[in-house]
């Protein structure tokens, strides 16, 4: 979706800041990395300033919690002075759903869903590899202005009616629902969604 953003002229983009909702703690040019693969598919094709684009710190990634501290920092330091509310609010998350469920690296039946404190948050024991990540926890999802879930492929078709049609509680993308007046949008294609009743509306760029 982000690459039909490429080609316009009228998109201010020093105004635009980057920040990312969960980071496999992996060198940043690591196949693994999500700013490798943001990069490569978006990033390095649009001027956005790299003091603007907010990455891990590298020399942490043998420490989860210091990486989370660390990166918990920035957004602190980048919202103090605009927001007033407890969790900073962002103006777009863009996210993504797993098979089961899960989004950022908030897994099914993990410890984390239960966060309420923090920001950013530690995790060594992710069920999907790489084991060791930092991620956006929901208070801070649902503080957002708006929040964009991109789902495609018949390998999610199974899960989405039971977010979007029958809302499953132990489902990490059923509890995002960001605060009033926060909205969230689904983005999926036909082979993801065929399975789901809730109604669909065509989406151009």
């Amino acid at each position: 979706m982000l690459k039909g953003l490429i080609s316009r002229r009228d998109i201010p983009w020093d105004k635009w800041y980057v920040y990312f909702s969960d980071e496999r703690l992996v060198p940043l040019d690591h196949e693994d990395s999500n700013y490798a693969l943001c990069k490569k598919e978006f990033l390095s094709h649009v001027p956005i300033p790299d003091a603007n684009i907010h990455t891990i710190d590298v020399k942490l990634l043998e420490d989860a919690e210091e990486a989370a501290d660390s990166y918990e920092k920035i957004l602190i330091r980048e919202f103090a002075q605009k927001d007033s509310a407890r969790f900073p609010v962002f103006d777009l998350i863009m996210l993504g759903m797993g098979p089961d469920g899960h989004t950022c690296s908030l897994f099914p039946g993990h410890e984390l869903l239960s966060e309420s404190d923090r920001w950013i948050a530690p995790i060594e024991d992710s069920p999907k590899p790489p084991p060791r990540r930092i991620t956006f926890t929901f208070p801070v999802l649902n503080h957002a202005a708006k929040v964009a879930f991109v789902a495609t492929g018949e390998g999610k078709k199974d899960m989405l009616p039971r977010i979007l049609d029958h809302p499953e509680e132990g489902l990490p993308c059923s509890r995002v629902r960001p605060i009033s007046p926060g909205q969230v949008y689904w983005f999926v294609d036909d082979a993801a969604s065929s399975l789901v009743q809730y109604a669909k509306t065509p989406f151009k760029l």
